[in-house]
């Protein structure tokens, strides 16, 4: 069910706020992220919503709006505890993302979602603000007690080592977390092998993103614990380990992993790793075994035609497989046209994103015709499109989504 979306007027507090616009809406750019709809204009203070359930406040940066700082955190959550208390208004999503909000300002918000009640949040976005770890040390705090959040997603703030240690404490306590974002925090090695020893027992969390953790290893360190936990782990359908260094080494031990020993993760992330020609030919051998992965993400890696060779062939026999990225992995017309050849057995992939490689006439050519042909029939969504020019050659552009 699409939740209402609250708006704010800049009246509630002595001077405007800088994340205000001349519409008077926190809700700068809803078109644009495709939020939850319908929308629900209403004061500051809530004053004028009519009591309900489920109401979701997000305040993303538009153009020409400034950033909100930790005092702003004081307002929102001063009116929200009021509605709440006066008119028993229930605000179910809070996202802040990409502002200004440290440490002062994130133990503010905290308090939405201290005890066991809070005013009902369920989602607490706090992605890309300037949170460390005194901030997140105050979040993980109240979620101890929390029985209602399940969804955190507090990537992009520099929360470093302590708040990592903050969060695999809070993870082993707390109840209700179905979803931790915790990517480019600047967390420590230690701290992926505290919240990985976690997660073996958890059975809660469904999604996990940790990614670009400060490794300074060579020896695929953090592909082992990650691992090692998909071992053990029963609950986790979704992992996002991008930019953590993972080498054909480490995409081996995820294959091993998912063919033996797991059987319930679906959706997969490598982007940004060092996944070659070996570790891509291990993944697409997982896909011609055994596989209940649905998504697997290896863009920008470096797998060339010979993995692509690899993926070819795992498709046209893969059967449970609905989206694979390929994008900037140095393929050029040999391996890309192994894709598509394997694309034209294939009856059941929905997304392929093959964008940023070196497509030549060839697989223009190929890909041409299955978009003409297969694509449009299976409903199959590309980032890319070939298309004849005049001189009777192919070429190719993006396609937008």
């Amino acid at each position: 069910m699409s939740l209402p979306m609250v708006k704010y007027e800049s009246a509630y507090h002595a001077r405007a706020l800088p994340f205000i616009t001349d519409a008077g809406s926190i809700d700068y750019v809803a078109h644009e992220k495709t939020l939850p709809r319908p929308e629900i204009f209403i004061s500051s203070d809530l004053t004028q919503a009519t009591p309900a359930v489920g109401f979701a406040i997000s305040a993303f940066r538009g153009k020409d709006c400034q950033k909100m700082v930790d005092e702003d955190c004081g307002v929102i959550v001063d009116s929200i505890v009021k509605a709440r208390n006066s008119q028993k208004i229930v605000i179910s999503s809070v996202s802040l993302l990409n502002h200004s909000i440290k440490d002062e300002g994130a133990a503010k918000l905290a308090q939405l979602i201290k005890g066991t009640e809070g005013v009902g949040v369920e989602v607490f976005n706090l992605h890309g603000n300037d949170i460390g770890s005194l901030g997140c040390a105050a979040i993980c705090e109240a979620l101890k007690g929390n029985e209602i959040v399940k969804d955190l997603r507090i990537s992009e703030n520099p929360i470093g080592r302590n708040g990592g240690y903050a969060l695999a404490e809070m993870m082993e306590i707390n109840g209700s977390l179905q979803r931790l974002d915790c990517g480019s925090c600047d967390l420590t090695t230690d701290n992926v092998i505290a919240i990985m020893s976690v997660m073996r027992k958890n059975e809660l969390i469904e999604k996990l993103s940790i990614f670009n953790v400060r490794n300074f290893s060579r020896q695929e360190d953090l592909s082992k614990h990650a691992t090692r936990m998909l071992e053990f782990n029963n609950t986790l359908v979704e992992l996002n380990f991008d930019r953590n260094g993972v080498g054909d080494d480490g995409a081996i031990l995820f294959s091993w992993t998912l063919e033996h020993k797991n059987n319930t993760l679906r959706h997969l992330s490598l982007s940004g790793n060092k996944i070659g020609v070996v570790g891509a030919e291990s993944l697409a051998s997982l896909l011609i075994r055994h596989s209940n992965l649905i998504s697997l993400n290896l863009a920008n890696n470096r797998i060339c035609d010979d993995g692509a060779k690899a993926f070819g062939s795992a498709l046209a026999s893969n059967k449970s497989l609905r989206s694979l990225n390929l994008r900037n992995n140095s393929l050029k017309d040999s391996g890309l046209v192994s894709v598509a050849l394997g694309m034209q057995e294939n009856s059941t992939l929905s997304e392929l994103k093959l964008w940023g490689n070196e497509f030549g006439q060839d697989s223009c050519n190929e890909f041409l015709a299955l978009v003409e042909s297969r694509f449009d029939y299976f409903g199959v969504k590309v980032d890319f499109m070939p298309f004849m020019v005049k001189d009777g050659g192919y070429s190719i552009a993006e396609q937008q989504e």
